[in-house]
């Protein structure tokens, strides 16, 4: 799975604004699109096509939030979990879980998995793809007789 949106409910993880840049989940539209990085040993990194990575960092007000982070460090690394029913729930370095509230606010203080940090990770087709985040194919060099 190379590129995700992440959907709760039918909501569409997406930005906050530059006065609260916090993630959050979003009413229907178009959501965020993520690079899905595998790091090894069941961890992953969601980099958004801005290049910047989903990090987990202290927030007022409640324990923790996600906010887009220049850099790959370990608070942008959280491990899958993935459940039966084919949703998935990231687990912070912190050893608490991505959830969100009701009003959609992304919020990492939970110990357990409920309902409401258990995601969809939605594979994009190609199509839906800005045509510079698309793969190319580079032709083979050509082959000269000797």
């Amino acid at each position: 799975m190379g590129q995700v949106t992440v959907t709760l409910d039918g909501r569409q993880l997406g930005l906050g604004d530059e006065d609260s840049p916090r993630l959050r989940f979003e009413g229907t539209g178009a959501g965020l699109v993520l690079d899905r990085l595998e790091l090894g040993h069941g961890r992953i990194a969601l980099r958004a096509l801005d290049g910047r990575f989903l990090a987990v960092r202290p927030d007022p007000g409640l324990s923790y939030g996600v906010y887009p982070e220049d850099e790959l460090t370990p608070a942008a690394a959280f491990e899958e979990v993935l459940w039966p029913t084919g949703q998935v729930s990231l687990r912070s370095c912190h050893l608490t879980y991505v959830g969100a509230d009701a009003a959609g606010r992304i919020i990492v203080n939970r110990t357990e998995a409920g309902p409401l940090e258990r995601f969809h990770l939605v594979a994009m087709p190609s199509a839906t793809m800005p045509a510079q985040r698309q793969p190319t194919s580079t032709p083979a060099p050509a082959t000269t007789a000797t």
